[in-house]
């Protein structure tokens, strides 16, 4: 079974092409389940404030009712689920959490991106630029809780920390325990992000997520993963079958539990 339920559309602001062009390059990628995963809208930031990485409050009703639509349409060529990506705002649980029961949220994947909402925004950090010890610290501190807090349906990219970390060192490979750890203690998903070949590809990178070490760790805590696409462009990231290929080949090699459905 092919499936991927990390897609992202253009309303996040930095995702190309509309919902049915993506549910059409996913039929003829030959996928048998769609989730669509936009970042979630969060209404506390400061009115004069545009975030560039995340939709707008104002638009989640028809992102909504957009999925919901071509969902009926297409139904009889792929399995399409409504989701959304989402942080972990200890403070803003409860909105989330209301957000999601109001209109029909299948399931939150937990993507740790950056710091508390309620921070000054000039002072909010994002994970995939972790430099030092101390910023992967600064990671550990909103994935560990997100992960306890048992809200999400599985954790996004949980290797980002390596995106711009200068390589695996014993502090990647301790927090990489620490997380796994926690993951398999609270029975979380964890996926195997393939955006990050692409990135890795883009930037010459040799050390980038998903990260062999991470996921060998992963393994000896007796993690359970998911692939997922992190489309952000399906028209490029579907037709990279060689990619996840790789991605069913190394997780099945290490002898990793795998699953493509979730169960929703």
């Amino acid at each position: 079974m092919k499936t991927n339920y990390h897609t992202h559309t253009y309303r996040c602001k930095h995702a190309m092409g509309n919902d049915e062009r993506i549910v059409l390059n996913a039929i003829k990628a030959d996928f048998d389940i769609l989730g669509f995963s936009d970042h979630t809208p969060w209404s506390h930031f400061p009115a004069d404030y545009d975030s560039h990485v995340r939709m707008e409050p104002q638009y989640l009703s028809e992102y909504c009712k957009s999925i919901n639509r071509l969902r009926e349409k297409y139904k009889s060529q792929i399995e399409i689920h409504l989701g959304l990506e989402a942080e972990y705002f200890p403070h803003h649980m409860q909105e989330l959490q209301d957000l999601k029961t109001e209109n029909g949220i299948e399931y939150l994947i937990f993507g740790s991106h950056y710091d508390e909402l309620d921070q000054p925004i000039p002072e909010r950090f994002y994970y995939g630029r972790c430099h030092t010890q101390q910023d992967l610290e600064r990671y550990e501190d909103n994935i560990i809780p997100g992960i306890e807090s048992k809200f999400y349906t599985y954790v996004a990219h949980p290797d980002l920390f390596i995106r711009g970390y200068p390589y695996f060192d014993e502090h990647c490979v301790a927090l990489s325990h620490r997380i796994c750890e926690t993951a398999a203690r609270c029975n979380a998903i964890l996926e195997y992000n393939i955006s990050g070949f692409l990135f890795a590809r883009q930037h010459n990178r040799l050390d980038c997520f998903p990260h062999p070490d991470f996921w060998r760790i992963a393994k000896d805590h007796g993690i359970t993963a998911i692939i997922g696409f992190d489309s952000h462009d399906s028209t490029v990231d579907f037709k990279n079958s060689d990619i996840y290929d790789y991605a069913i080949h190394f997780l099945d090699h290490i002898g990793i539990n795998r699953i493509d459905k979730l169960d929703l």
